[in-house]
């Protein structure tokens, strides 16, 4: 008889834990690739066909992050419904919604729509750090890089595609195509990896390390002990370092929100086609997966002030290049505007977090995140709004984009500032 300390040999094989990585890359590659960077060409033809101002047409967009608060509630529901549950029925809801957007023809429906296509998408991204902690704990931070950078692949992958099938066959066809992918290709995925729940499931620890059966138990409980901290959301809220960052979160948010919900609407005013517009969101897709893993990397080895000036420069930098590209047909320009903003958005979620939890280290990291997200969010919604209103009233885009640059220089100066306040803050 093996003795009970004795670890069990692992099967041979690739740790199933690869395996249920990959699925969650793949569902992210359509959930939020097609769900955000390919629903952003949709601006343009909607537009057109149905004379709808760019304000709300802007607003489909961001009714995307509407339901997202919701996350805050996420443990509840994982406890309740479970893990896969949510995973699954997140996928099925967008899927669904993103299909019936092309029976319809008036405003409303398209944005209560949209609106619960956010809310799939709540269910399902809640239970993604969830999903990968059951599998992971030294690699925890790169799995969780790798799942998300599916996100950002997704957008690079799909909207050449998309740009394609709307300027041959239709916007309908596009969305009806990638309700067909949801299902397909990231559904199937999911249910087939989650068929096993846990490494224990198959004689292993986290990571795929071997699992002493005497041990497995007390591990178990041990990793999944919460983590706790003396301070108080009262403590956040009453620091001015605080409200610093939720003001700088503010402004570079509202630059992020109205650049990204224009994009293809800028690029194609600008006398490019729907394809280059396509090429673009592509490029920048890209750029914003290798700008989380050079960012979180970076953030390990170098002081906070430095990340603060790359992320937030760059997207002034982003801001000031579309502006530039804005009426010309320089392709270079639009380059340089992928580059630059594609590596903050893939960096800037990441940048932000560390800072708080740099400043704020003594208070739990459930007030830390859920309320500086919930201000994030709600920049994130109103930000296409705001955009789309200042087009509205000018006739084109050289306002809007002087002013979402001005909010990015503002929120370069904020970082900076809360980026060199004292490493920690104290009651």
């Amino acid at each position: 008889m093996t003795p009970s300390n004795t670890p069990v040999a692992p099967p041979r094989g690739i740790y199933h834990g690869w395996i249920v990585l990959a699925a969650l890359f793949a569902s992210g590659f359509f959930v939020y690739g097609g769900g955000l960077y390919c629903f952003t060409l949709l601006v343009e033809p909607l537009t057109v066909e149905f004379h709808w101002t760019r304000q709300a047409t802007g607003g489909l967009v961001s009714a995307f992050w509407l339901s997202a608060p919701l996350l805050l509630f996420g443990g509840f529901a994982i406890k309740r419904f479970g893990v896969t549950r949510l995973l699954l029925a997140g996928i099925i809801v967008e899927a669904l919604c993103v299909t019936l957007v092309a029976t319809v023809s008036t405003f409303w429906p398209m944005y209560a729509l949209r609106v619960v296509m956010g809310f799939g998408k709540v269910m399902w991204a809640v239970s993604i750090p969830v999903t990968i902690s059951y599998w992971f704990s030294r690699r925890f931070g790169f799995a969780l890089g790798v799942a998300w950078a599916g996100w950002h692949v997704g957008g690079m992958a799909l909207a050449p595609v998309t740009a394609w099938i709307i300027e041959t066959e239709g916007w309908r066809t596009a969305c009806v195509s990638l309700g067909v992918a949801l299902i397909a290709l990231a559904l199937g995925p999911v249910v087939w990896a989650q068929r096993i729940r846990s490494p224990a499931a198959l004689g292993l620890g986290l990571d795929g390390d071997p699992l002493p059966a005497a041990d497995a138990a007390p591990a178990a409980a041990a990793s999944k002990a919460p983590v706790t901290a003396a301070g108080s959301l009262r403590t956040l809220l009453s620091s001015p370092v605080y409200w610093l960052v939720a003001v700088a979160t503010l402004c570079f948010y509202t630059t992020y929100g109205g650049l990204f919900a224009h994009t293809a609407a800028i690029v194609e005013e600008s006398g490019h086609s729907r394809a280059t517009a396509g090429l673009v969101l592509s490029a920048l897709g890209g750029c914003a997966a290798i700008g989380g893993l050079i960012t979180g990397w970076i953030l390990d080895r170098s002081p906070l002030l430095r990340v603060a000036v790359l992320v937030n420069g760059l997207l002034l930098a982003g801001a000031l290049a579309l502006m530039s590209a804005n009426g010309t047909s320089s392709i270079g320009v639009l380059v340089i505007y992928a580059v630059c903003f594609g590596f903050t958005v893939g960096g800037s979620d990441i940048f932000f977090v560390a800072m708080l939890r740099r400043r704020f280290p003594d208070i739990g990291v459930d007030f830390v995140y859920s309320t500086w997200y919930c201000i994030q969010l709600m920049t994130l919604t109103t930000a296409p709004f705001a955009a789309g209103w200042v087009y509205d009233q000018t006739g084109d885009y050289k306002q809007t984009l002087a002013l979402l640059a001005g909010c990015a220089a503002v929120a370069t100066v904020l970082s900076i500032i809360a980026a060199r306040a004292p490493g920690s803050h104290r009651r």
